[in-house]
């Protein structure tokens, strides 16, 4: 998975207000205005907010890992997306991380926002939410119009409209999103998944929270099973620990039984190269498994203090294999998933891996060259060759991994999380998911598709789920950790569908709000679905 240093899949709580309230004002304090380099497209690094102005040029520039305001004459006009447009009568507010998080909680179309010196004060007040309330209705409306249902929402319309017109503004924008939410098309059978980080301290605290979810209409989790050198569960492997949290019971165990109990799959979600921080036990206790980075240190800084195993090692592939062994042996689990099954970013060369002993040594026997001191550009066949060496070794363990579990649960399906576009799989990460669905070794590909930028979900989608295989399930990853407003992760899942996805998985669970929960079981997922 993907989040705050654009490279991960580690998880804070979000709190997401979706519904305003009669008049507050918010503030939060820009990070840079009109930033030039920097580590990230437009100058944005991790947990940032940018203020770009027309002196900056005409877009700002941004990847996609995060969210923008665009604000014209003093009010947010829209919210969603990067890279936007710079409007002359106004300016962006460009966030990642907890920036985008305040972004997309406190700020919405019609909502007022002023900047003196480096302070954001957003006024949501009535005519704000009168002003949303509008906007909210012609959604509903154009997406009744292009998904007519025998759900009648003309009731739910004019109560809002009723409070529109009487100036209450928060009964207005209430009304206004239950219609928005009650003329969303379901669907009768897909996957709708969501990966989830336990935190419950006792069988009974995870009831509630699995009964809770399948009430929602989810039909699967991704619980994070194996990650920073633990377990979930225990006699995981004499050196990988259960994690302190879970010491006395088993979750996972648990899991599979409320799984059966509610109809919902159990694929247990396991980190494979990335181990941890510098805390970690297997970074303290298998340092000499560790990936190298070429500038030396095995903690990554593109990827900021994540440790990672090396890929190349055949004691990794063997520790690992045998804790798979056991797990698919032990727990009667609908599925397997490989998250970081992939090199920490490797772009640029000086921040790539791995250049440990054994990397080195296995290269230059096979190659003739040590790849330390390859230069990309002036030996560029041997740097093809290393490039497709560091491929070789993930391409290697996915198939030790296949062959496993068809040799234990055949039934059972095989996944992992790949980001979607192909070529930086490829080249930054040396992840060739392409090759692996070609060769039949996954069931399931989870495309890592977080972006606040609808048109570019849309257009990735559209290049990349025809080439994928007849026989792979396609699960898109949506990315409320972005700071999703409720409308926006409707219309995510209604694209997906669009574009022929077998299903969806939010990252994660922590991060939908109430509000996102109400959005769902009234809407998108208002249907129970069958099994996928």
């Amino acid at each position: 998975m993907m989040l705050a240093a654009i490279s991960g899949c580690q998880t804070e709580k979000k709190k997401t207000a979706p519904m305003a309230e009669s008049e507050t004002i918010s503030k939060y304090t820009i990070d840079k205005i009109n930033p030039r380099g920097g580590n990230f497209p437009g100058g944005r690094d991790a947990d940032e907010m940018i203020l770009y102005t027309p002196k900056y040029g005409g877009a700002t520039g941004t990847n996609e890992w995060g969210i923008e305001a665009v604000i014209q004459a003093g009010v947010a006009r829209t919210v969603g997306g990067n890279n936007s447009a710079i409007p002359s009568d106004g300016f962006v507010l460009s966030g990642h991380g907890r920036a985008a998080d305040w972004l997309g909680r406190h700020i919405y179309p019609g909502v007022l926002v002023s900047v003196n010196k480096r302070q954001i004060a957003a006024t949501d007040n009535a005519d704000a939410q009168i002003y949303f309330s509008n906007e909210i209705i012609k959604q509903g409306d154009e997406i009744f119009r292009q998904y007519p249902s025998d759900i009648n929402p003309a009731a739910y319309k004019n109560k809002a409209s009723d409070f529109i017109a009487s100036k209450n503004s928060v009964a207005a924008l209430n009304n206004a999103y239950e219609y928005l939410y009650r003329v969303q098309p379901s669907r009768a059978k897909e996957i709708r998944a969501c990966w989830y980080r336990l935190h419950e301290k006792s069988p009974e605290e995870l009831h509630d929270t699995i009964k809770k979810i399948a009430d929602v209409g989810f039909n699967c989790i991704c619980p994070e099973t194996i990650y920073w050198g633990g377990a979930i569960y225990p006699n995981a492997h004499p050196f990988l620990p259960q994690h302190q949290t879970f010491l006395g019971w088993d979750p996972l165990m648990e899991l599979c039984k409320l799984g059966k109990q509610y109809k919902i799959q159990i694929i247990p979600w396991v980190e494979v190269y990335f181990i941890g921080f510098q805390d970690s036990f297997l970074v303290a206790e298998k340092k000499q498994w560790l990936a190298h980075a070429r500038h030396g240190s095995p903690a990554s800084r593109l990827e900021e203090g994540y440790y990672y195993f090396c890929p190349s090692r055949l004691e990794v592939r063997d520790f690992w294999l045998e804790i798979y062994e056991r797990l698919l042996k032990t727990y009667p689990i609908d599925g397997l998933q490989l998250d970081y099954i992939r090199y920490p970013r490797s772009l640029p060369a000086e921040e790539g891996y791995c250049y440990c002993n054994v990397c080195r040594k296995n290269f230059q026997e096979r190659f003739g060259s040590d790849p330390k001191t390859l230069n990309p550009l002036g030996d560029k066949e041997q740097w093809l060759k290393w490039d497709e060496y560091r491929r070789e070794q993930i391409t290697i363990f996915v198939e030790q991994v296949r062959q496993l579990q068809k040799k234990i649960r055949p039934e059972i399906k095989l996944s992992a999380d790949v980001f979607p576009v192909l070529s930086e799989s490829k080249e930054h990460k040396f992840q060739d998911w392409e090759l692996w669905l070609n060769k039949g070794w996954l069931d399931q590909v989870y495309f890592m598709a977080y972006t606040t930028d609808n048109n570019m979900l849309r257009k990735q989608g559209a290049a990349l789920l025809p080439q994928i295989p007849e026989h792979v399930q396609t699960i898109v990853g949506l990315g409320p950790y972005l700071g999703f407003r409720p409308e926006m992760l409707l219309e995510q899942i209604r694209i997906t569908r669009e574009l022929g996805a077998t299903g969806v998985c939010l990252f994660s669970l922590e991060y939908l709000s109430p509000e996102d929960f109400k959005a769902l079981k009234m809407g998108t997922f208002r249907l129970i679905p069958e099994q996928p």
